[in-house]
């Protein structure tokens, strides 16, 4: 049964639903959002539809409910952007997001309030605390794939729940939303990050299986996911974010120097010398090094001054080279098994010397941030 609003006039909530093909879903969603409505609750349902072409259309405009909004995009389509133009269009202070196949109970909604209402940041609909559940037959990749998802999310929250949907938050919190750049179906842990939630109340909830249409949980909302959890590192955690793809290339740049090394020794070294064939493959991993950099470690940094960066690349390593140069050609001896291992010894020793000074003056003089 659903609950009333506490003592002291009823209490007025936005219910932000996108939508795309869910015109069998949402007349259920509608009856039962009804029945809050029924025992006092104020609802504004904003209904944000990318275009559906599915008959919800006609079929808002047959029920004639003056307290349903349906907002039809043609344009920058995608849920997470659907959810933003709701929770910007909603009108009430409480505003709660929920998905329209019926997943959510929408009867958790008066819970929502009350965590709010007790000094919650924000409120997830979870599965996975005491009193949540998921019904049967959900499928063990997809409880696994879940599973993954949430601890990849550790970093920045430790809501159980974070690929929840069903989401509760003041207005005060949305308008505090910092650089929103959401990929994908997860706007939930987009917004935990970028509004500082510090307060995360999670309801526990029945996760119900969609009754009509299918589950838009593919391949392509995986790899979203991914790209979205690479963002938000990068804006919560900059130095880290940068520092750890910068030690990852310089760790594969000894695996292509060391190949460099022996696939030139082999076709040139008889011809050219050690020596040469060490300058070249030197200089082929730097640049290895710097593309890769610059696009997984220095992402901000502008992508027209290639040939300056690059020059300045060169300079701040060439301490690290010497030292690479002068440990491989100790080390190295006219044997062609030896010639591998003397460009791992050299190449660790210029990585070890350079990781921290490189990673600095990069950041500083190469690839310098964005202000």
């Amino acid at each position: 049964m659903a609950q009333g609003p506490e003592e002291g006039g009823p209490r007025s909530v936005s219910i932000i639903i996108p939508t795309y093909q869910e015109a069998d879903s949402l007349p259920s969603m509608i009856d039962r959002l009804e029945g809050l409505r029924s025992v006092g609750w104020d609802l504004e349902l904003l209904i944000v539809d990318d275009d559906s072409n599915d008959g919800t259309i006609e079929m808002i405009e047959a029920r004639g409910c003056d307290w349903i909004r349906l907002i039809v995009r043609r344009e920058d389509r995608g849920l997470s952007t659907a959810v933003i133009h709701g929770l910007t269009e909603a009108k009430h202070e409480i505003m709660v997001v929920m998905d329209a196949d019926l997943s959510h109970p929408p009867e958790a909604i008066p819970e929502f309030v009350s965590a709010l209402d007790n000094g919650a940041d924000f409120v997830v609909g979870s599965r996975y605390v005491p009193g949540g559940s998921t019904e049967d037959g959900w499928g063990v990749l997809r409880w696994i794939n879940s599973k993954v998802a949430t601890v990849m999310a550790r970093p920045f929250t430790r809501v159980k729940d974070p690929m929840s949907g069903f989401l509760g938050l003041r207005r005060e919190t949305w308008q505090s939303a910092a650089d929103l750049d959401p990929v994908g179906y997860k706007i939930g842990l987009e917004l935990i990050v970028k509004c500082r939630c510090q307060n995360v109340v999670e309801v526990p909830i029945h996760f119900s299986t969609r009754r009509h249409g299918e589950s838009k949980l593919t391949l392509k909302v995986q790899r979203d996911y991914l790209r979205h959890i690479l963002r938000l590192a990068r804006w919560k955690y900059p130095e880290r974010s940068s520092f750890v793809p910068f030690a990852v290339v310089g760790a594969m740049g000894i695996g292509v120097y060391v190949a460099l090394l022996a696939i030139l020794e082999s076709l040139f070294g008889r011809f050219i010398g050690n020596d040469l064939v060490i300058v070249l493959a030197i200089a082929l991993t730097m640049c290895f090094n710097f593309f890769l950099d610059r696009k997984l470690a220095f992402w901000w940094a502008p992508q027209d001054q290639t040939g300056r960066q690059l020059l300045s690349f060169i300079v701040i390593c060439s301490i690290p080279v010497i030292a690479n140069f002068f440990v491989t050609r100790y080390f190295i001896v006219d044997d062609e098994m030896a010639t591998p291992l003397a460009g791992v010894i050299g190449a660790a020793v210029a990585s070890i010397l350079s990781l921290f000074f490189n990673w600095g003056c990069s950041r500083i003089f190469v690839f310098s941030p964005r202000r």
